[in-house]
């Protein structure tokens, strides 16, 4: 017996080109009607998130009174907006069973303790989960070539920008000089913290009309946009973000609003040392957020002992064992020390190596494929809507061609990134960092450079260092430096 019933209304996108508002309203309008023929009591939840996992807040209120056995049912205009998580999905049912709630749609009511019904809702699930997953492969597809093209399909434009509905492509706008401020300030030797303080003092907002914080300018310093660049292909769901040698990089993608030396030179000050005030008077040690648990890579600081003994923290995570601090400093500046002639015989390498005629060469021919297999594309389009080729061969011929372009991009940015010019420059300035440190580094002995400034250096020198120490009688600590470079 039906008396008592939640409406679920859920959409993720405008799937009828309706508008979601719309949508949802024609949505609603049917369930209450069928709510009102058979006078039930309901209450509404409604939401606007995707199916892809029960992070839902509306969802999860409404779980949480059936599993009090507050309704009879759920109504909902078909299963799949329950979710289309084919592992999700019987969590769901799981709860409604315990709770003897059924499920209602306009064309069905499903009892899960009839084998019949829960087995058709098992198939409909499914069905439903895969339908799910390629509709997102067919999105993603779409989603990687309009980036590939320059188009703008991240949403809302970033500070500075907005987003010309012909092109639809990036352009800039008034608030582009707040975000050409914040760049030369960072590179004229400002901190982050100096930044936004001007910012705010100005009276200057945020895209969301709040004021600037830390985070904030980190984001807009950090966002390649900025330099007319688009990344696609970075993450593999929500959150989860795919290793950096996968990213797709459209460059000249729109207009920039700084130059490319000005944001490289802005993220290398920005990544080379954190410039945030320190909380709660925190000392800053020359290894802070630089030694990471090599069994989980949780952070490990330094911590003074109650002995006056400075001592590197036990891992919080999975307790990988603690250590004199001084010995571990005086470890990390002999590997640095030995670690230069490494350096100095890369140098050497690269400049005797002298093929920087021949990467010059690769780029060009990488390019003019690149061209040759766009021209083809665009041809594909004429070819077929004049009949002389068929939907599947406009199909198969484009997405080869499209595959084409993508891994010649790629292999374009591996030749940049081996340009012999800019990786000498590069291990030049490593050297010379290094030099300075080690010439400097008296901190031991209580002189030459301060904690701080030694952590500054070792941040640009170093990505991170890898401590592992188990438990045992036996065993022996490990300390792993990995470079940047």
């Amino acid at each position: 017996m039906i008396n008592n019933v939640a409406i679920y209304l859920r959409l993720s996108r405008d799937e009828e080109n309706k508008g979601i508002e719309a949508i949802l309203s024609n949505h609603r309008k049917t369930l209450v009607n069928l709510c009102k023929q058979n006078k039930w009591k309901f209450d509404t939840y409604e939401e606007i998130a995707s199916s892809y996992d029960m992070l839902r807040e509306q969802l999860n209120i409404m779980l949480d009174k059936v599993k009090n056995n507050e309704y009879d049912a759920v109504v909902v205009m078909d299963v799949d907006r329950l979710s289309r998580n084919e592992f999700e999905a019987p969590i769901i049912h799981k709860v409604l069973l315990d709770s003897d709630t059924n499920i209602v749609t306009p064309s069905k009511t499903y009892d899960l303790h009839k084998d019949e019904d829960t087995l058709l809702l098992g198939v409909q699930s499914l069905v439903a989960a895969q339908e799910y997953k390629q509709i997102r492969k067919r999105m993603q597809r779409g989603k990687t070539f309009a980036m590939e093209k320059g188009y703008w399909v991240h949403g809302t434009p970033p500070l500075g920008y907005d987003k010309d509905s012909e092109t639809r492509k990036l352009i800039p706008n008034d608030e582009a000089k707040h975000v050409q401020f914040i760049f030369n300030s960072i590179v004229d030797g400002k901190t982050v913290s100096d930044v936004y303080h001007d910012l705010n003092a100005m009276g200057v907002k945020t895209k969301n009309n709040s004021k600037f914080a830390f985070n904030s300018i980190m984001r807009i310093v950090t966002n390649e946009a900025y330099k007319g660049t688009i990344v696609s292909n970075r993450y593999i769901a929500k959150d989860k973000q795919k290793p950096k040698s996968e990213w797709i990089y459209t460059h000249n993608a729109h207009e920039p609003i700084v130059t490319k030396e000005t944001w490289d030179k802005a993220n290398k000050i920005v990544n080379t040392y954190s410039f945030s005030a320190p909380r709660s008077k925190n000392k800053i040690y020359p290894t802070s957020k630089l030694i990471v648990c090599g069994n989980c890579g949780k952070f490990q600081g330094a911590q003074l002992a109650h002995t006056s003994k400075l001592y590197l923290k036990i891992c919080s995570n999975c307790k990988n064992r603690s250590f004199l601090y001084e010995p571990i400093l005086k470890q990390i500046k002999e590997e640095i020390q030995n670690y230069v002639s490494t350096v100095v015989n890369e140098i050497k390498h690269v400049e005797q190596s002298n093929n920087i005629s021949e990467v010059q060469y690769k780029k060009q021919q990488i390019e003019e494929r690149i061209q040759k297999a766009q021209k083809a594309l665009d041809k594909l389009l004429p070819l077929y809507e004049e009949d002389i080729i068929d939907l599947k061969q406009f199909k198969d011929r484009k997405a080869l061609r499209e595959q084409e372009i993508k891994d010649l991009r790629q292999e374009l940015q591996q030749v940049i990134q081996e340009d012999p010019k800019d990786k000498i420059a590069d291990l030049k300035e490593m050297k010379a960092r290094i030099e300075y440190l080690l010439n400097n580094w008296q901190c031991l002995d209580g002189e030459g450079l301060t904690d701080e400034e030694i952590n500054r250096s070792l941040h640009f020198i170093i990505d991170r260092i890898e401590w592992t120490y188990p438990k045992g009688k036996d065993a022996q600590p490990d300390l792993k430096i990995i470079y940047k470079l």
